[in-house]
């Protein structure tokens, strides 16, 4: 018997949700019949998709590295959504620079986005979870925190920063029957792989190595949506704890 992607009933909590992959989750979720709490910075684009999805999509517009702010909008979504039984952690941001020439403060505010931010989006959306049933955390990483790479070793140590947390978070919450995923991505077509979507910081080195097969390239973010979708719609007791997902031509990361 297969498994549908079905998402009835289910409450979930999207963070990075105005473009690229946070946005088509959005749309994967409420495609498969559940709600979608929708959080970003750019209110315009949130209210558009929220048009685009109907009433099971509400708008949060907030930043994720403001903690404060992020508490009292998760406790709010959930407080209209009557709790949440899932959060998909998308947020983040692409750098690229050598650690040699770059700048600590600039590591220090992509962690905040990269690592931080995810971590207390789990931590404030895992609390208002109900007691039973199914429930999911899915974090999405990056397969750029697998394969080495000059010129993204501070990007790679904030993804691979969640890669370390993941494994101990999955530990924690399966006592409570809480199924934690980390899906790692590699290119698909988001604003991060446009240079208006990565922070330069310091010298890039270049490199010949090719990053796709000839005629291949980077895929479009809806599939990657389905997988997630299809990830927490498994049945209770059932989790898929790591997907790592690549377009099939691509060589590297």
């Amino acid at each position: 018997m297969g498994v549908a992607r079905d998402l009835s009933g289910r409450r979930v909590l999207v963070t990075g949700a105005s473009s690229g992959i946070g946005a088509a989750t959005c749309r994967a979720i409420v495609d498969d019949g559940g709600s979608v709490a929708m959080l970003a910075r750019r209110k315009e684009r949130l209210e558009d998709l929220a048009d685009e999805l109907g009433a099971r999509a509400s708008v949060v517009c907030c930043d994720v590295t403001d903690l404060s702010s992020l508490e009292s909008s998760v406790n709010e979504v959930a407080d209209l959504l009557g709790g949440l039984d899932g959060v998909v952690a998308v947020a983040g941001r692409m750098m690229a620079g050598e650690i040699s020439s770059g700048t600590p403060e600039r590591w220090r505010e992509l962690f905040d986005l990269n690592l931080v931010g995810p971590l207390a989006t789990v931590r404030y959306a895992t609390s208002r979870f109900p007691r039973s049933g199914r429930r999911d955390v899915v974090i999405v990483g990056s397969a750029g925190a697998l394969t080495p790479m000059p010129s993204a070793g501070i990007y790679a140590a904030s993804k691979r920063g969640l890669e370390a947390a993941f494994d101990s978070l999955r530990l924690e919450l399966a006592l409570h029957a809480v199924n934690v995923s980390l899906v790692m991505p590699g290119m698909f077509e988001t604003e991060g792989l446009s240079w208006e979507g990565v922070v330069i910081d310091g010298e890039v080195t270049v490199t010949d190595a090719p990053m796709f097969a000839e005629g291949a390239g980077p895929a479009p973010p809806e599939t990657l949506a389905e997988c997630i979708s299809f990830i927490m719609s498994l049945p209770e007791g059932i989790c898929v704890n790591e997907l790592v997902i690549r377009p099939t031509g691509q060589l590297i990361p």
